[in-house]
């Protein structure tokens, strides 16, 4: 069993006290952080001293905000959106109307962080964007659909889901992660054919805690975390068959590419496994042990990491459930590259379906 190579954990950036929002993204070599309304020290104020939510730019590795720019809405999702631009999903609540949802465009232009923001229709409650520019989906739980965004405004799909949740565009597919119940437990994965608006599911029977979903860009798979069954599934995305298991003892919560391999956090013992997606018995690629780490990890929303460098960021939002819990965003450098080193070695592989599955 491969042990961790020389690693370095600092704290990045402290978040605000009751910052309880996840939107974090590291794209296009910047690290993109959304703070709520109290999000710079607590005190209701951005940097400018004017109250409301915000979203800052960092370059790689530095805690100095690059730039900042004002949102009306909240940041509780932020995804890649285009070459250098993310999309940031959030709400905001007005009096005579209640929640709003918008979406933001994000992009940084000659040192300025420009924002345009679109206001969803007052009938939806968006939770999450799926797709790229050319194809935008966003899902709303309430109705169980999944919405295009065209020209003319949001526009169902049609296939019902069950509390849709994360979204990966594949191919002619729409891959979308299916709670069924606001407790957790029940879920499955429903692929949505964009071309006859039909719907299949992966798997005969719901699963146990599918809480992360991941395109693996390069290969014929996606992977999902299934957190109380102790793995990770590897599923080819031409035929929506499940290809093989990996196992993850402790449960994993969260997931990551770097290089061709993938990148499992766990909880449980707190830590971060490599793993290489086309050899489920081969164990970990790299394991990084973060259990001596403080209270700056005990509640992992957001997991992303730096491809150049292989650099981990860790936002941890509040929680009130979690005693002692320090609201910020963490860096865990691979200060000798050896974890880059073997994700960067494995071996491309093809389609390995499990009959039945």
């Amino acid at each position: 069993m491969p042990h961790a190579p020389d690693i370095r954990v600092r704290t990045l950036l402290r978040l605000g006290r009751h910052e309880v929002y996840r939107g974090q993204c590291f794209h296009a070599g910047l690290l993109f952080e959304g703070h709520s309304g109290d999000g710079h020290g607590g005190d209701g104020r951005d940097g400018g001293g004017r109250v409301g939510h915000r979203l800052d730019v960092h370059r790689a590795g530095d805690a100095s905000v690059l730039a900042t720019a004002r949102l009306v809405h909240t940041a509780e999702f932020i995804h890649p959106f285009g070459p250098g631009a993310v999309i940031v999903v959030g709400k905001h609540y007005l009096p005579r109307a209640g929640w709003r949802t918008y979406h933001s465009v994000a992009r940084l232009v000659r040192g300025r962080l420009r924002v345009r923001t679109r206001t969803m229709p007052s009938g939806l409650q968006v939770e999450q964007f799926g797709g790229s520019p050319r194809a935008m989906f966003f899902n709303e739980p309430g109705s169980r659909q999944v919405y295009r965004w065209t020209c003319i405004g949001p526009r169902a799909l049609g296939p019902e889901i069950h509390l849709p949740g994360t979204m990966i565009v594949a191919g002619n597919g729409l891959y979308v992660l299916e709670r069924n119940h606001v407790v957790p437990g029940r879920e499955n994965l429903a692929r949505i054919d964009l071309a006859t608006r039909s719907i299949t599911r992966t798997f005969p029977t719901p699963r146990r805690r599918l809480c992360a979903l991941l395109d693996l860009p390069g290969t014929p798979w996606l992977a999902v975390a299934e957190t109380w069954a102790e793995q990770v599934l590897i599923v080819e995305k031409a035929t929506n068959r499940l290809a093989r298991v990996l196992p993850v003892p402790g449960g994993p919560v969260a997931l990551a590419r770097l290089g061709r391999g993938l990148a499992v956090f766990c909880d449980e013992p707190r830590r971060i496994d490599f793993l290489d997606p086309t050899d489920g018995a081969a164990g970990p690629l790299a394991r990084w042990n973060l259990t001596d780490v403080g209270a700056e990890l005990a509640n992992v929303t957001a997991f992303d990491i730096d491809p150049a460098n292989g650099d981990v960021y860790l936002r941890s939002p509040f929680h009130p459930r979690v005693e002692g819990g320090e609201p910020a965003v963490t860096l865990i450098a691979d200060a000798s590259g050896r974890t880059r080193a073997r994700c960067g070695t494995v071996r491309d592989g093809g389609p390995h379906a499990i009959a039945g599955a």
